[in-house]
């Protein structure tokens, strides 16, 4: 999938420092959270852009190592853990992070085996690749969730220790996935089936499996700490949007879930807010508008334009994860690499990765820098 700078349905982005992970709280296990993890169209944009990985490979003046994740599916296993040695820029797969393509999603090679959903992360508590999206898993690390197909939907909650898995069928919830894991239980929500935020908020609890509606909101794009963040179209704006299947929106909005009060954090006329992440819990945007002007934002606070991160028409293509990192330094993943934001260089490509565009192969971020 190719996306403008602005328009990043496919971008991934972790940060690489000792701040602690995790989407809704500190994670000192996991790595940094992630909505779950599918891939979703583009967002309305006028550009196709140019490829990140047309930039240069800079070599970075910092020492750690890097999990990432390759994926291709032309070969076994599909999805591979791996470690980048910085500043060297090695690339070394680890013998323990094969993830291998099985019914209904991906599981490990080595044993206990973890069942996922596919994404992919190294949980750095337990020293385990686990084959499922990081949005799904305890602030330790002791244990995340999925939801698997086989003409019913059903939710699996694992032990990452001992691999035991608890599984609890879904009833009629229209295509549920896993959007949070935290200490209140298991968050779900039904994604849009053409891309973009979904609708509704239920949660399941992890032990009996009993499923309750939180709230009936509409266009959310992740929940975080009783927090569901929200896409809306503000009435102020008058723009003529141009025909797409996507609902236009022009706003992105924090909706709490236990009082229904809802809070703009971002507004602007004639552009889209296409929601990648959550960085130390605040979001960070890509900004869309009908012009074809694209950006990338990080909303510090309610009604603020944020820190700008990037404009222009670089193109991003990987997996859609949505990683939390510390607001310092960022890393994104791609068919071309893996890419690095820090507020004084700005943008860079730090590691180059072959892939064919469009291939289905790439690399992303699997955790924070060790």
């Amino acid at each position: 999938m190719r996306l403008a700078a602005g328009v990043l349905s496919a971008l991934v982005l972790v940060a690489c420092s000792q701040a602690v992970p995790g989407a809704s709280q500190s994670n000192a296990g996991t790595t940094p959270s992630a909505s779950a993890a599918k891939s979703h169209p583009t967002p309305p944009s006028s550009e196709a852009g140019t490829f990140a990985g047309d930039l240069p490979v800079t070599t970075v003046d910092f020492s750690c190592r890097l999990p990432v994740v390759t994926s291709n599916p032309d070969v076994l296993p599909a999805e591979q853990g791996a470690f980048i040695t910085f500043p060297a820029g090695l690339l070394a797969n680890d013998p323990n992070g094969a993830m291998v393509v099985r019914e209904n999603g991906f599981a490990t090679t080595v044993p206990p085996v973890l069942s996922g959903g596919g994404g992919g992360f190294y949980d750095r508590a337990l020293k385990r690749w686990v084959p499922a999206s990081p949005a799904g898993t305890l602030a330790d690390g002791t244990a995340y969730a999925y939801v698997s197909y086989n003409g019913t939907f059903v939710a699996r909650v694992v032990n990452v220790a001992s691999g035991d898995v608890r599984s609890f069928g879904l009833g009629s919830l229209d295509r549920p996935e896993v959007v949070d894991f935290a200490a209140g239980g298991v968050f779900l929500y039904s994604p849009s089936a053409i891309g973009g935020p979904g609708e509704g908020v239920w949660l399941m609890n992890p032990t009996t499996g009993s499923v309750t509606r939180v709230a009936a909101a509409h266009r959310v794009w992740t929940v975080r700490d009783g927090k569901a963040w929200v896409a809306r179209l503000d009435p102020r704006d008058k723009t003529v949007w141009p025909q797409s299947e996507v609902q236009p929106a022009d706003s992105l909005a924090q909706f709490d879930l236990a009082t229904g009060a809802e809070t703009q954090w971002f507004y602007r006329a004639g552009a889209y807010p296409w929601m990648v992440g959550l960085v130390s819990g605040r979001p960070l945007i890509a900004v869309s508008s009908v012009s074809g002007q694209s950006e990338i934002r990080l909303i510090d606070q309610p009604g603020s334009d944020g820190k700008l991160i990037y404009s222009g028409n670089l193109v991003f293509d990987g997996y859609f994860q949505n990683y939390q990192g510390d607001g310092d330094r960022i890393w994104l993943g791609g068919e071309g690499g893996i890419y690095l934001y820090r507020p004084d260089r700005g943008i860079q490509r730090v590691f180059a990765y072959d892939a064919r565009s469009g291939s289905g192969r790439g690399i992303h971020p699997g955790g924070i820098c060790l």
